[in-house]
C-alpha cells in the first residue's frame, strides 16, 4: 500500500458543521485511539470511540482479504458526527466527476429554457467506450438533459465528454471543486483516460473527504443552487449502475442518490447521499484503488465497506 496523505480539513459548511472531525484508520496496523464520531447521540445508536475503532478494524481486515486500499468518508448531517477511513488520502476520481459536471452545467445554464432544449450534435469521433446510451442515438445529438441523464444514471462517457466540452474542458471540473471546499480534487483529462488511475499519478484525483464535501454540498446544502440540487436529486435517485455496489450493502427501506466510477488498476468508487426513514441523511463515499494493473474491478469491497459503516 502506497503511504498516506497529510491530514486536510472538510471545508464544506455542511462538514464544518459536524464539528471536530476526528480520525480513525489512517493506517491499517496503527489505529487512532480518538473516536471517530464526534458525537455518541444519535439515530446510527451509540457509537463509541470503540465502535469507531471496530469499524475501523474490519476496514482493515476487508483491505488485506480483497487487496485494495479503501477510502471512507461518512458524515451524518444533523447530529454532529462523521466517521473517516484515509479521508485524506487521494485516489482516482474516474466517473465521480460526472456529477460535478452535471452540477456546474445546471448552475451555469439551469434557468436558460431555449439551451436545455436545443440538442447538441455529436459524431463518431466523438464517441468513446462505455457510451451504451448516445452510441445508440440515430440521429447524433442529445440535449443537454440527455448528456446529465445518460452521464449520471448509465455513466455514459462519451455524454460525460460532451459536458465537459459545454464547460470548456477538465480545468473547469478543478475549478468547480474548488469554488465547494475541495482544494485536493483536479480534473486533467478526458474520457477514458482520466481512468488511467496509475499509482501516484496525482492527476484526475480527488479524497473520500472532498467527495464527501462536495456531493454534500451539491445535495443537501443548495450550494450550487436549488435548481441544480433538484435536478442532481431526480438524476442521482434513479441510477442504475449501483446495485452490486453500494446499494448491495443497504437493508430497505432506503433512498439513494449516488455515482459510480471505476477505472484500471482495479478501481472501484460508489458516493452518494442516502435517506432512511426516521433517520438524517447520510453523505458517504467509499473510493478503493490497488497497486496492481492486472486488478480486476471488486464490487463487493464497496458493498461490504458500506455494510460496515451504515449497518
Amino acid at each position: 500500500m502506497t503511504s498516506h496523505d497529510s491530514s486536510a480539513a472538510l471545508s464544506r459548511r455542511s462538514l464544518l458543521a459536524v464539528g471536530g472531525i476526528a480520525t480513525v484508520g489512517l493506517a491499517t496496523t496503527a489505529l487512532s485511539a480518538a473516536p471517530a464520531w464526534a458525537s455518541a447521540a444519535g439515530p446510527l445508536g451509540t457509537r463509541s470511540g470503540r465502535s469507531s475503532e471496530r469499524m475501523a478494524r474490519r476496514l482493515g481486515e476487508l483491505e488485506r482479504d480483497a487487496s485494495v486500499t479503501i477510502g471512507v468518508t461518512a458524515v451524518t448531517h444533523g447530529d454532529r458526527r462523521a466517521f473517516r477511513y484515509r479521508g485524506d488520502t487521494r485516489f482516482p476520481m474516474c466517473s465521480l466527476f460526472k456529477v460535478l459536471a452535471a452540477a456546474a452545467l445546471v448552475q451555469s445554464r439551469g434557468y436558460d429554457e431555449a439551451y436545455w432544449s436545443t440538442p447538441i450534435p455529436f459524431t463518431d469521433a466523438d464517441l468513446v467506450v462505455d457510451s451504451n446510451v448516445l452510441d445508440k442515438l440515430d440521429p447524433q445529438q442529445a440535449t443537454p438533459g440527455l448528456l446529465a441523464d445518460a452521464a449520471l444514471r448509465y455513466s455514459d462517457n462519451t455524454a460525460g465528454n460532451l459536458m465537459l466540452r459545454e464547460l470548456g474542458g477538465p480545468a473547469a471540473i478543478t475549478a468547480f471543486a474548488t469554488s465547494l471546499g475541495a482544494t485536493r480534487t483536479r480534473l486533467d483529462r478526458w474520457e477514458p483516460d482520466l481512468n488511467a488511475a496509475v499509482p501516484g499519478d496525482e492527476r484526475d484525483t480527488t479524497t473520500p473527504d472532498d467527495i464527501a464535501t462536495m456531493y454534500s454540498a451539491l445535495l443537501l446544502d443548495d450550494a450550487a443552487g436549488v435548481l441544480t440540487s433538484a435536478r442532481l436529486r431526480e438524476w442521482m435517485l434513479r441510477n442504475t449502475t449501483s446495485g452490486a455496489r453500494m446499494r448491495a450493502g443497504l437493508t430497505p427501506p432506503y433512498e439513494l442518490a449516488d455515482k459510480t466510477g471505476g477505472g484500471e488498476f482495479g478501481v472501484v468508487n460508489d458516493a452518494g447521499v442516502l435517506w432512511r426513514p426516521g433517520r438524517p441523511p447520510m453523505t458517504l463515499a467509499i473510493l478503493t484503488r490497488t497497486d496492481r494493473p492486472d486488478a480486476v474491478r471488486n464490487n463487493e469491497v464497496v458493498a461490504e465497506a458500506t455494510r460496515i459503516v451504515v449497518g
